[in-house]
């Protein structure tokens, strides 16, 4: 039986995104969901200047806490069952005094043996993602080997999945995380995509003018680099569509698709995600493992901060 905890907040794109879930989960007959609520003290939401004189009135009582974070808790559950996800497959969990949620959530995980950490996405103001200042962003910066699963509701309608295989490493577990959660989903259609990267730096212009041997002789080394890095990846999606058929996805459901990168890597997979509105987005998370600051751009971070009503599955 897989677990997935979902990091409930009790706002209207949080109870939104709890439903989200519910529908996508309900047929999963070996799934169970975890819901987890943090309470925040008060003062603990505001700057430390604006309490300093007034602690008291900004602390909430452990009473008043656990009331709140119940109700959180009992609004999410009937949201679950509403979307036909069945209760019996539900528990509850709630933190007290929380003053870092995202820590706390990966944390509860951690306890509970989760690999499959959900959260919702409350806005989508730029500089705070750049400043990794959203819960979202903190649990995929720091959730180690566990697969986040960023919710920005309301999602796209359709029932499109996109594999964004990145590189050839991580392929198989991409192919095999895709295909345990979503292979078996009646409807769903799957497509493995993946964006050649630009030219490496030993085909870049050597900073003379080739002659015709020369030229010659980097266009053949262009053409098989190509061509290697292209059969690498047609191999990997080759082994990702016997995956998804072992798991019970129709063949005939399942396309594989090697792109030229136009605008670059991440904006070329912005617009297919938008241009088919797929509604399940699954992709590697390794830059977020390295710790790689977003401001300086991964393509995994840019989908995150740049991304519209998708589940975005970052996989580990």
């Amino acid at each position: 039986m897989q677990k997935v905890l979902i990091a409930a907040d009790g706002t209207q794109k949080g109870l939104e995104m709890v439903s989200v879930l519910g529908r996508l989960l309900k047929e999963k007959k070996d799934v169970k969901v975890l819901l987890f609520h943090c309470v925040q003290q008060v003062s603990a939401l505001l700057p430390e200047d604006l309490c300093m004189d007034v602690v008291d009135s900004c602390r909430l009582s452990y009473d008043s806490q656990e009331r709140l974070g119940q109700a959180v808790l009992k609004a999410s559950a009937a949201r679950l069952s509403e979307a036909g996800f069945p209760e019996q497959n539900v528990e509850l969990r709630l933190k007290i005094e929380s003053v870092d949620p995202a820590g706390d959530i990966i944390a509860q995980a951690d306890i509970e043996g989760i690999r499959t950490v959900a959260v919702g996405r409350r806005g989508r103001r730029q500089v705070e993602a750049l400043l990794l200042g959203s819960v979202s962003a903190k649990v995929a910066q720091s959730a180690g080997d566990k697969v986040v699963w960023v919710v920005d509701p309301p999602v796209n309608d359709s029932m499109n999945v996109l594999i964004a295989m990145e590189g050839t490493p991580e392929a198989r577990a991409l192919s095999d995380y895709a295909a345990e959660f979503f292979a078996g989903s009646p409807g769903f259609s799957y497509s493995f995509i993946h964006v050649i990267p630009p030219l490496p730096p030993e085909f870049w212009d050597d900073g003379h003018i080739l002659n015709d041997s020369e030229q010659e002789k980097r266009r053949a080394r262009i053409e098989k680099w190509k061509a290697d890095w292209t059969g690498g990846v047609e191999r990997c999606m080759s082994q990702g569509r016997n995956i998804f058929a072992e798991h019970g996805a129709d063949p005939q459901k399942v396309q594989t698709l090697i792109l030229p990168t136009r605008e670059g890597i991440a904006r070329d997979l912005l617009t297919e995600i938008e241009a088919h509105k797929f509604r399940i987005v699954v992709m590697g998370r390794k830059s977020f493992r390295e710790k790689k600051p977003f401001a300086l751009g991964s393509h995994a971070a840019k989908i995150l901060q740049n991304s519209k009503g998708v589940i975005l599955c970052l996989v580990s």
